[in-house]
């Protein structure tokens, strides 16, 4: 009777210690529930958008009115409602396209912008509404008068999500916004000036590919696009790579550095160069070629327009491979090794 009596009392501890371990679980899950209910970011629609073209370049001569068609197209699921501001640039320190937007509008005319309006079927706007997977064509007008003062003007035209805010419109391209960039000239261009501030390649290397350093400078008053390449030849004179330059716009009174054709967004390469490109410390003009042995020589060739002028520079760099030639020489040593080995032992018998 007072073992029956004994395994109650324990039977009901145990029930009593799993009604309270149950207890607990359920308030540290409501608990959870309230943490994440009261606390957990809110889930947010992500804006994908696409822009056509991506730079348009405008030469004007006043008075003219001209117009430039801007698509802007909805990637995502997801309705969004956009801003469209005008942001000037100028191009940034990094020498490599990027650019540095401005706080201001110091320009040769600073009403520039107020000559300029986004059309949507001839009605201006400074907002759109885009549904998901919507396209739709937009228009650039900029009516410019007699008179008016010649020169260069960059800006994006910046299409922002409404509920970010404006500093975001600060990168072309970002989730939440995307921006066209303007290279506008004002009136006839005057003479094209620039020069090669750099060209220079690693003294040695043990294997390829090979960077070439190209910085080039523009003196002119007006933007302007390059065109060039890369002749390599070996020691006899044989001319063994050729490298085209991609064609890039360089900003007034700016220098940039100009990659390889290879490097272009459309060109299909292989992930061994992609992964080395990535690699580089500073943009560089790419020789693919892996293996090489002895002295080079590589000429710049560049244009500055179509019309010149036209610069050529040559620097030399050797090539040796010492990690196949040492790993050749260990072998010898080894092989050496082996026959006089051998033939010791066949001289003590």
């Amino acid at each position: 009777m007072i073992k029956s009596k004994n395994y109650q009392i324990n039977s009901f501890r145990h029930l009593n210690i799993h009604l309270s371990f149950a207890y607990l679980l359920i308030c540290l899950l409501v608990g959870l529930f309230a943490y994440l209910l009261i606390f957990a970011p809110a889930a947010q629609a992500q804006v994908s958008l696409g822009v056509f073209p991506p730079i348009l370049q405008i030469q004007a001569t006043p008075p003219t009115d001209i117009k430039s068609k801007i698509l802007i197209e909805n990637l995502g699921n997801d309705p969004v409602d956009l801003r469209i501001g005008i942001k000037p640039f100028t191009a940034s320190d990094s020498e490599n396209g990027q650019v540095t937007y401005l706080s201001d509008f110091s320009y040769v005319d600073p009403f520039i912008f107020d000559k300029m309006q986004i059309l949507d079927q001839d009605t201006s706007i400074d907002s759109i509404t885009l549904s998901p997977g919507q396209k739709k064509e937009l228009m650039l007008e900029i009516a410019l008068p007699q008179g008016e003062p010649l020169g260069d003007y960059y800006f994006s035209i910046v299409f922002i999500s409404s509920n970010q805010p404006a500093k975001t419109a600060n990168v072309s391209g970002q989730a939440a916004g995307i921006a066209t960039n303007v290279l506008l000239s004002v009136g006839p261009k005057g003479m094209t000036q620039g020069n090669i501030e750099e060209f220079s390649a690693p003294l040695f290397v043990p294997s390829g590919p090979v960077p070439f350093t190209v910085r080039v400078r523009n003196t002119s008053d007006h933007f302007i696009t390059t065109k060039g390449n890369i002749l390599i030849k070996n020691m006899f004179g044989q001319t063994v790579g050729n490298v085209d330059l991609l064609p890039v716009n360089i900003l007034s009174q700016s220098v940039r550095s100009i990659p390889d054709s290879l490097q272009s967004p459309t060109a299909t390469t292989p992930a061994s160069f992609k992964s080395y490109v990535l690699s580089l410390k500073s943009p560089a003009a790419v020789w693919p070629e892996t293996f090489l042995f002895g002295p080079y020589t590589a000429t710049l060739t560049i244009a500055l327009s179509d019309q010149g002028p036209l610069y050529r520079r040559t620097v030399s760099f050797y090539a040796f491979p010492t990690e196949t030639l040492f790993g050749i020489l260990i072998i010898i040593l080894i092989i050496t090794a082996i026959i006089i080995r051998v033939k010791k032992t066949a001289n003590k018998v």
